[in-house]
């Protein structure tokens, strides 16, 4: 890995392994996460900025009895989305569906689009969201980078972004593509997720317990066992 003495091959295998293990029987059951859609996968990732899973659920769930398939979506209120997402706050949330669900009326033909680019053009989808929606939602093997993979990175491998804005940095976007494994990427980029969610916290984090600990320098340098 470029500019990273620290990774070697064998440490991102082990680490994909320990990741692996852990995932394929403790991921969280979260209701985006069954039965997998492009569609689903969109709308809970308007759903879940800046707010905890747990609080999502219940209106996701809502959501998508409401508003099934895209179609029912696209043919949705504002008024009405602001009143199924209102208990989330950030209301927001309502005009930046309102304006996605015009552009893919207008832009896509009731579709949502499977590559990058197109992605990104969508009203309120950045780098995350894009990767996300083509990992999870049409489980294509994308690199996910969020806050809870930066922070694992720079603890198990003590990797540091090369600009000021980690979740736009080139280098830790190249590194999480590196460590993404060829086959199991969805089991993988959620077993991450999961992990940062629940371990590797950005405060008293879980070093004991957390499935990734054998290979992390954090817990080496700093936790007493």
């Amino acid at each position: 890995m470029e500019n990273n003495t620290l990774v070697t091959e064998d440490n991102k295998l082990l680490f994909q392994k320990l990741i692996l293990k852990w995932a394929r029987n403790n991921l969280i059951n979260y209701p985006w996460r069954e039965k997998r859609t492009p569609y689903k996968v969109l709308i809970s990732e308007i759903l879940l900025t800046r707010t905890k899973a747990k609080q999502v659920a219940p209106i996701f769930i809502e959501f998508i009895k409401k508003y099934p398939c895209i179609e029912t979506f696209i043919e949705s209120k504002i008024k009405d989305l602001q009143n199924l997402i209102s208990s989330l706050g950030l209301l927001y949330r309502a005009q930046k569906l309102e304006n996605l669900k015009t552009q893919l009326k207008s832009d896509f033909d009731n579709r949502i689009p499977d590559n990058l680019v197109e992605l990104k053009s969508l009203s309120g989808i950045g780098d995350y969201a894009a990767n996300a929606l083509l990992c999870f939602g049409f489980e294509i093997r994308r690199p996910i980078l969020d806050t809870n993979f930066i922070r694992i990175y720079r603890r198990v491998f003590e990797v540091n972004p090369k600009t000021k804005t980690a979740k736009t940095d080139k280098f830790l976007w190249q590194f999480a593509e590196d460590l993404l494994p060829e086959i199991d990427y969805v089991t993988f980029n959620y077993g991450v997720l999961d992990i940062g969610g629940n371990f590797c916290l950005s405060r008293n984090p879980k070093c004991k317990e957390c499935p990734v600990n054998k290979i992390c320098l954090f817990f080496e340098k700093n936790v007493k066992i």
